[in-house]
C-alpha cells in the first residue's frame, strides 16, 4: 500500500513505525482471490467480541478470526456511519470543516459524508460526489462483479454510494413517514434475517463467481429499540447491547455458512470491521454528546466510539498492531483485489482527525486530543498510560498541546471545503434521520 506523502509536525517515534506498519500490509499473495467479502456491522465495539477478549463468546467471529488476522489497532474515521462509510468508500479523511475553525459546514446530507470539498461546479449534489472513485468502482475495473446490501438509510442513494455496484439492495425502506411509533416496522425490516436474505438474493442472480460482496449490518445499532421505557438503566441496555451482538455474530455465522456451502469461501477473503463503536455509560472528564450515557453522537469521541474491530481472513502480511483507520481499507481492500490505487489525500496514515461539530479531535501515537470550537478549549489524554481517557493530562504537557494545536490548525485548513453548502435540512434528510432514530420531531 503506498502511504500518503509526510507533510507537517510529527509528534512521537511511533509515527514512523505506524506508516511502515501500514505500509507492510500492501504484503498480499500476487494472485487475486476470486471473491472478496467485506462485511460491515452497524455500531459495533470490538472489545465486545471474544476474538478480543471479550468473556461472552462470538463463536462465528472467533471461527473467522482462527483462519485469518485480528488487527488490535484499528479505529474508526468518524463516530458516525455517513462519514465514515464515506472515508472507506473513498480513501479520503471525512471533514466538515470550514474557512472558519470555529464554524463547520452545515451537517445536511450534501455534507455528511465528509467530501463536500470535493464536489465541483457540475456535481449532481450527491453526499459522494461524482468525481471521486468509489470502492465499488475500483473493484469493478479490477474484474469484480459488485453487489452491495446496505441496511443504514446514510447511504441510501442518491447519496452516491451505490455507485459503481452492479447489483445495489438497500434494505428497509420505510413506509411513509418514518415516526417512532414505526421503529418496531423497521427494525424487522432492516434486521439480520432481511440483510441476510436480501445478500442471498443478490447472489443469486450474479453472473459469474468473480465478485465483491459488501453488506451492512444494523442490529448493534439498533439495540436500544429493543427496550421498555426510556432505556437508560445501564445494566438492561448493557445487556440489550451485547445480545445484539450475539445475534450480529450469528448472522454472519450464517451468511458464511451458506457461502461455503455454495463453494464460495474457497478463493475468498473476508474483510469484516465496523463503521464506528458505541458509548455505554463511559465517564471522562468532558461532556459527551447531548449527555446521554449511551449512543455514537461523538463531541468529542473518546475511544470507545472510534475502537473498532478489524479481522481480514486469510492472514495478510504485516503487523497486526498497526495503526488502520476506516479510510486505509479503501486501499487495502483493493490490494487484496489485485488494483493499485494512487494514494489518497487527507491526514497521513499515522494520525487521526475528526472534524467534529463542536469539538475538533486528534491522535498521533500515544496522544489523543480534543480542542473545543467554542471557546479554544484542550483536553489531552494519554493513551498508554490511561487507555478510558478518564484523566485530562493537558497542563502537565505543554510541548504536546502546542505541537497539536498546530497539526489540528494544519489540518483543519487542510480538509477544509472552500465552496457553499446548503444550511437546511431537506425533507429527505429528515426522513433519513428519523429512521435512524436521531430525530424526534
Amino acid at each position: 500500500m503506498t502511504a500518503p506523502r509526510r507533510r507537517g509536525l510529527r509528534v512521537g517515534a511511533a509515527f514512523a513505525a505506524g506508516a511502515l506498519a501500514l505500509a507492510a500490509l500492501a504484503l498480499w499473495p500476487p494472485s487475486p482471490p476470486e471473491r472478496v467479502i467485506l462485511i460491515v456491522v452497524d455500531t459495533l465495539r470490538s472489545d465486545h467480541l471474544s476474538p478480543y477478549g471479550a468473556r461472552r463468546p462470538t463463536p462465528h467471529l472467533e471461527a473467522l478470526a482462527e483462519r485469518g488476522q485480528v488487527f488490535t489497532n484499528a479505529v474508526a474515521s468518524f463516530h458516525q456511519t455517513s462519514m465514515s462509510m464515506g472515508s472507506l468508500f473513498t480513501g479520503r479523511t471525512p471533514s466538515i470543516e470550514s474557512e472558519d475553525p470555529s464554524a463547520p459546514v452545515s451537517w445536511n446530507s450534501a455534507s455528511w459524508c465528509g467530501m463536500a470539498r470535493f464536489a465541483g461546479p457540475d456535481d449532481d449534489g450527491a453526499c459522494i460526489p461524482a468525481g471521486l472513485p468509489t470502492l465499488a468502482e475500483r473493484l469493478g475495473e479490477a474484474g469484480y462483479w459488485t453487489i452491495g446490501v446496505a441496511s443504514n438509510h446514510f447511504l441510501f442513494e442518491p447519496s452516491g454510494f451505490g455507485r459503481g455496484f452492479s447489483d445495489w439492495v438497500e434494505v428497509g425502506h420505510p413506509r411513509g413517514r418514518a415516526a417512532r411509533a414505526d421503529f418496531a416496522q423497521l427494525r424487522a425490516a432492516r434486521s439480520w434475517a432481511a440483510v441476510n436474505r436480501a445478500a442471498v438474493e443478490a447472489l443469486t442472480r450474479r453472473p459469474t463467481d468473480r465478485f465483491f460482496l459488501y453488506v451492512h449490518y444494523m442490529d448493534t445499532h439498533d439495540y436500544l429499540r429493543h427496550l421498555t421505557g426510556d432505556g437508560y438503566d445501564v445494566e438492561a441496555t448493557a445487556r440489550a447491547y451485547a445480545e445484539a451482538v450475539a445475534r450480529v455474530d450469528a448472522a454472519v455465522g450464517r451468511l458464511l455458512s451458506y457461502l461455503d456451502r455454495e463453494g464460495l469461501l474457497d478463493d475468498t477473503t473476508v474483510v469484516l470491521t465496523a463503521d464506528h463503536g458505541e458509548r455505554l455509560a463511559e465517564q471522562h472528564p468532558v461532556a459527551i454528546g447531548r449527555g446521554k450515557p449511551f449512543g455514537h453522537l461523538g463531541n468529542p469521541s473518546y475511544d470507545e466510539l472510534l475502537r473498532v474491530p478489524l479481522i481480514v481472513a486469510p492472514a495478510p502480511a504485516g503487523d497486526p498492531a498497526a495503526l488502520v483507520r476506516t479510510q486505509d481499507l479503501f486501499e487495502l481492500i483493493q490490494e487484496i483485489a489485485g488494483a493499485r490505487p494512487e494514494a489518497a489525500s487527507g491526514a497521513p496514515p499515522e494520525e487521526v482527525f475528526l472534524g467534529e461539530l463542536h469539538f475538533r479531535t486528534y491522535r498521533a501515537g500515544r496522544w489523543k486530543s480534543s480542542l473545543r470550537r467554542s471557546d479554544g478549549s484542550f483536553h489531552l489524554f494519554d493513551l498508554e498510560g490511561d487507555p478510558h481517557e478518564t484523566r485530562d493530562v493537558a497542563d502537565a504537557h505543554p510541548d504536546v498541546v502546542a505541537a497539536h494545536r498546530r497539526r489540528i490548525a494544519a489540518l483543519s485548513g487542510e480538509l477544509a471545503t472552500r465552496r457553499p453548502v446548503r444550511r437546511e435540512l431537506s425533507a429527505g434528510d429528515r426522513e433519513r434521520l428519523r429512521a435512524l432514530g436521531y430525530l424526534d420531531e
